[in-house]
């Protein structure tokens, strides 16, 4: 009976759109490259579960473009030289499993960081808070090669023209500005507003049609709000939330109320993309819940998330079966959801 339930549920996965609904489906799969570049996992293993993402419905997957690896040592006169072996990896195995790279533009190398000197930098490979560029300008320059490369177009699809074409066309302008993990104490979404603004204006001179997210919100509630106002008279393509809430009513409650504030600041218009929530078996860590709920609320929340004028959900974490995506939850939801 499971085997039978199984291929049925593989059976209407299949025949899933890429956009189920208003809305594209994907997940969240950096763990997948950062596992495989430490030795924890095999290729064989990182294609076998993009593929399964892309089975259950999902079409993109996002991950980290790592910039501090990519970029390593400072420009000298104001030439860049980059590294580009971990994205070629990601874009590569993203596109053999047909699924779109959305990557988060983030992770200053050292040399570019702005100086706080009372927030610790990287230490033994452990990052204690990511600090944003000191200057906007050489974020922009990082993102316009990037986009040079893995855009429409891009040299990476010019020298690989055996891959399946899945270019770049959505990017998310750093991860959360509004964590102090991630931008450290000295939070200013005015300062962000900013650094967006550059990175935008610099992609679209390359790439008119891509289109530019703001990082996902961790406290949506209260961020979202001053985020408008900090992109007062600003353009802006789209923005990203991080619904996180103890159960998916929450969560959705989160996007719900996000949509009404877009609405309230006259941006009815603009994109909202829920790429980043969910809940993990793992007790006593951030997202925990009771391990008997995670598949039902995996569930739950995409069907609720669905029926919102959302334009993706991206739950967070394929991967890894804590998070309760890849035990058929949601292959269930959105066979749910492309049927009614």
């Amino acid at each position: 009976m499971k085997r039978c339930l199984s291929l049925l549920l593989s059976l209407f996965a299949l025949a899933v759109p890429a956009t189920a609904g208003a809305a594209t489906f994907g997940a969240e799969v950096g763990s997948d490259f950062t596992n495989q570049v430490r030795g924890d996992w095999s290729q064989t293993q990182v294609m076998s579960n993009l593929s399964s993402l892309y089975k259950a419905g999902g079409r993109v997957g996002r991950a980290d473009s790592d910039w501090a690896g990519t970029e390593p040592k400072a420009p000298v006169r104001g030439r860049h030289t980059y590294d580009w072996g971990y994205n070629d990896l990601i874009v590569s195995e993203m596109a053999s499993a047909r699924l779109r790279w959305e990557p988060t533009l983030a992770f200053a190398p050292r040399w570019a960081e702005v100086h706080r000197s009372n927030v610790l930098h990287l230490t033994s490979g452990r990052a204690i808070a990511y600090l944003p560029p000191a200057s906007n300008a050489t974020f922009a320059s990082y993102a316009t090669a990037f986009m040079k490369r893995y855009g429409p177009h891009g040299a990476f699809w010019k020298a690989n023209p055996k891959l399946p074409y899945v270019p770049v066309t959505t990017v998310e302008v750093w991860n959360e500005p509004d964590n102090i993990h991630d931008w450290g104490t000295d939070i200013n979404l005015s300062d962000y507003a900013r650094m967006y603004e550059a990175v935008r204006t610099a992609v679209h001179r390359v790439y008119r049609g891509v289109r530019l997210q703001t990082g996902g919100l961790a406290w949506t509630e209260s961020s979202l709000p001053r985020l408008l106002k900090a992109f007062r008279g600003k353009p802006m393509d789209a923005v990203a939330i991080h619904p996180y809430g103890a159960t998916p009513t929450q969560s959705i409650t989160v996007a719900r109320d996000a949509l009404a504030d877009m609405r309230r600041y006259g941006r009815g218009r603009t994109p909202v993309s829920a790429n980043e929530y969910g809940w993990t078996s793992i007790r006593h860590t951030w997202g925990s819940t009771n391990p008997k709920n995670v598949k039902s609320y995996a569930y739950q929340a995409l069907v609720g998330l669905a029926k919102l004028r959302l334009s993706e959900i991206v739950p967070f974490s394929w991967g890894d079966p804590s998070w309760g995506l890849n035990t058929g939850s949601y292959a269930k939801a959105l066979a749910k959801i492309a049927h009614g």
